[in-house]
């Protein structure tokens, strides 16, 4: 029997309520774990000899302080990847003695912008999430590019697998599809880990290990989401690393993306403007941050995804945009 909206906002309220898989990450011996009262899951170590080279040659300064602080360090070897993200949003300075001041100063730096637009991301996620569920009543396909661990594609499934349990029946009227996308295959590992050990069977994200340019161009996702009208996407983390060029090339992919679904769209575009102290840290250390200018992003989405509705937050010089049709 179909549930009451009292029902179903019970359920809703009950589970928003419970830790989000966000607030089960924890940090033990220089390493990521994903933690519940019965599980401890090992993602990453962070010790130096578990990481690759840098990228980046830095400067003097840059060396000894990626020898005193480990968020430097992470972020010296490991940019733009879930290591930065998950060290920044738990925010515990892991040196010890004179280490841990320094550790301290570049998290009091960095980690506000992070973790909000992390926050900012999930918040939007969620109402959307609940908009499918308590007005629009349709599926959706979720597509997480550059997902790392996809741990935005686990909330959505424990949100909606919770539902389901709690009520009795599917709460969604037909079956959500969910893809990650990333050249990351150590983390798209993780996300299958997790996925298993928390849904079983009845988790229906799939991953799809490819530059996002080689998805795009094959349009494989015509076949894929067949079944689907209704299209949500993440991209995260791109425009700090990209050239302007690339940068363009992947939002007109995801415009034409966007065009093979006939019903609603909803994408998020979160990037990071122009901040003079992370830049004048980031010259000093010897890293390479590619902020781009609020107006040029503003203007670059406006003009590929000119009849859609934009909308943005704004916060510690992070910029997360929404595109609605």
């Amino acid at each position: 029997m179909k549930k009451s909206n009292l029902e179903i906002l019970a359920a809703w309220e009950k589970i928003t309520k419970e830790k989000t898989v966000w607030q089960h990450l924890a940090i033990e011996n220089s390493a990521f774990y994903f933690k519940t009262d019965d599980k401890k899951i090992f993602l990453s170590s962070f010790k130096d000899k578990d990481l690759p080279a840098s990228p980046y040659s830095l400067t003097l300064m840059g060396k000894i302080l990626t020898k005193l602080s480990t968020f430097a360090n992470i972020m010296s070897k490991r940019p733009g990847t879930e290591e930065v993200t998950f060290y920044s949003i738990l925010n515990t300075p892991g040196n010890k003695w004179f280490g841990s001041y320094f550790d301290r100063k570049i998290l009091d730096i960095v980690s506000p912008p992070i973790t909000w637009r992390r926050i900012e991301i999930e918040n939007l996620i969620k109402s959307i999430i609940k908009k499918y569920i308590f007005e629009y009543n349709e599926s959706f396909a979720f597509v997480d590019i550059g997902s790392g661990g996809g741990f935005d594609s686990l909330e959505i499934e424990r949100v909606i697998l919770s539902m389901n349990y709690i009520l009795g029946e599917d709460i969604l009227p037909q079956k959500y599809d969910i893809l990650n996308i990333d050249i990351d295959s150590k983390w798209l590992k993780n996300n299958q880990k997790l996925s298993k050990c928390i849904f079983g069977d009845k988790s229906r994200i799939k991953r799809c290990n490819i530059s996002i340019f080689d998805y795009l161009n094959k349009k494989s996702y015509i076949k894929e989401f067949s079944s689907q009208n209704n299209l949500i996407v993440s991209c995260n983390g791109f425009a700090e690393f990209l050239s302007d060029k690339d940068l363009e090339k992947l939002y007109m992919g995801i415009r034409y993306m966007a065009d093979t679904f006939s019903g609603r769209i909803h994408i998020i575009l979160p990037f990071a403007n122009k901040n003079k102290k992370q830049e004048e840290l980031g010259d000093k250390i010897g890293f390479k941050f590619r902020a781009k200018e609020k107006e040029y992003m503003i203007n670059l989405i406006n003009d590929i995804f000119s009849d859609f509705k934009v909308s943005f937050t704004e916060e510690h010089s992070q910029i997360v945009l929404l595109i609605e049709k």
